[in-house]
């Protein structure tokens, strides 16, 4: 038998409550005063320990969850659906409301009607037909249950009713879970009349621990949060784009008035792709056409990359980065620099500063450290697209 169904049920959690402080009640007969005896208390805390150490369910099976379903939502391919009860005396009124996606439910990927083959189309209509027809007849297609634990509160005679899960189970030849929901809501209460019957030092303790489950589920929270913060920001994982730009390309410390400064200030043409490769670290491929302006011919390059880089406000994302590239002019081109990233929706703006180094490795080359090594000051800026 599957295990949520021999769970402890909302019956046996009230009629736990209901002994404690009927207990209690009976013990201090009407008298505020009444000081419960070692053995009492001992008798009381195992009764609260069994009711805290079980598992609860309420279920639409047997009416004490209601369930209402709404009718299908074609554009967004689901069903509203919407859960009430009122429990522990009417102290407890819970609501919750939810989407069940068509794709949930009938386990399978949804495809954009307008994507769809005729195939497709026939059979969504037919089950969304079939489902819709068993669901307004008031067939049961799909139940749900909320697990929830009960815990002794810091106040005399106070409970907390504290929702772990809402579970929801398609009704099939195997019954099995199709969705659970988390985010339910906790509710305090105290059992009339209220009667102490712990020490001070108890209380303190019970203090303590109250304090104890309210900062874990705190942590939990921040923690669910951040994990919903990095999905909506579709995992960003380093610098991810298509881009191209236009570089000009200046040697370093030369007169500018040098003959030699026609030779080596070039301008170039670049493409690249970059991938994310950890939360920052980002690596890239990059092509560059570089035109020689005294002999008109067309020298390319083909290399990596490596940097770093950091989102800011979704908007601006600086980054620092490496690279290494091979040119078509028997040289191999280092360069090292840093640069910025305007965002907007999907288009990207970018600019950088690099410093680079040319170096011959082409025995065929005279043996001039002018002509083998030559380093330059780029400035770049162009678009692109990033994710």
């Amino acid at each position: 038998m599957p295990a949520h169904l021999t769970a402890a049920t909302l019956k046996d959690a009230e009629d736990r409550i209901q002994t404690i402080e009927t207990y209690k009640l009976i013990l201090a007969s009407g008298n505020s005063d009444y000081v419960f005896t070692q053995e009492e208390i001992s008798y009381i805390n195992s009764m609260y320990s069994e009711l805290e150490n079980d598992v609860y369910t309420i279920s639409t099976r047997d009416g004490s969850l209601k369930m209402e379903v709404g009718e299908y939502d074609m554009e967004r391919t689901l069903w509203p659906v919407s859960f009430s009860g009122t429990f522990f005396d009417r102290h407890v009124n819970l609501e919750k409301d939810i989407h069940l996606l068509y794709s949930t439910l009938m386990e399978r990927r949804y495809v954009a009607e307008k994507d769809m083959a005729d195939y497709q189309r026939r059979d969504y209509e037919f089950y969304v037909t079939e489902y819709e027809t068993k669901i307004r007849a008031g067939e049961e297609v799909f139940y749900a249950e909320i697990h929830f634990r009960i815990q002794k509160w810091v106040k005399p005679s106070q409970y907390r009713f504290v929702p772990e899960e809402l579970v929801l189970y398609k009704i099939a030849k195997q019954e099995r879970v199709i969705d659970t929901i988390k985010d339910l809501p906790t509710v305090i209460w105290s059992y009339k009349p209220e009667i102490e019957y712990r020490t001070k030092k108890e209380i303190d303790a019970d203090y303590q621990k109250t304090k104890r489950i309210l900062y874990a589920e705190s942590r939990q929270a921040a923690k669910i949060e951040e994990d919903e913060s990095i999905s909506e920001e579709d995992n960003y994982t380093g610098r991810r784009a298509i881009y191209f730009t236009l570089d000009t390309f200046q040697n370093k410390g030369s007169d500018p008035n040098s003959p030699s400064i026609s030779k080596i200030e070039l301008n170039s043409f670049d493409a690249a792709l970059t991938f994310g490769i950890g939360n920052y670290v980002f690596a890239g491929l990059e092509l560059c056409f570089d035109l020689n302006d005294q002999t008109k011919k067309t020298i390319y390059s083909f290399g990596g990359l490596l940097g770093v880089s950091i989102e800011l406000l979704r908007t601006f994302r600086p980054f620092i980065q490496t690279g290494l590239a091979f040119r078509t002019d028997d040289k191999l081109v280092y360069k090292a620099g840093a640069g910025l990233d305007l965002i907007i929706g999907h288009m990207m703006i970018t600019g950088a500063y690099n410093h680079i180094w040319n170096d011959s490795f082409s025995s065929a080359e005279e043996d001039s450290t002018d002509d083998k090594k030559q380093s330059f000051n780029s400035f770049s800026i162009g678009f692109g697209i990033t994710w």
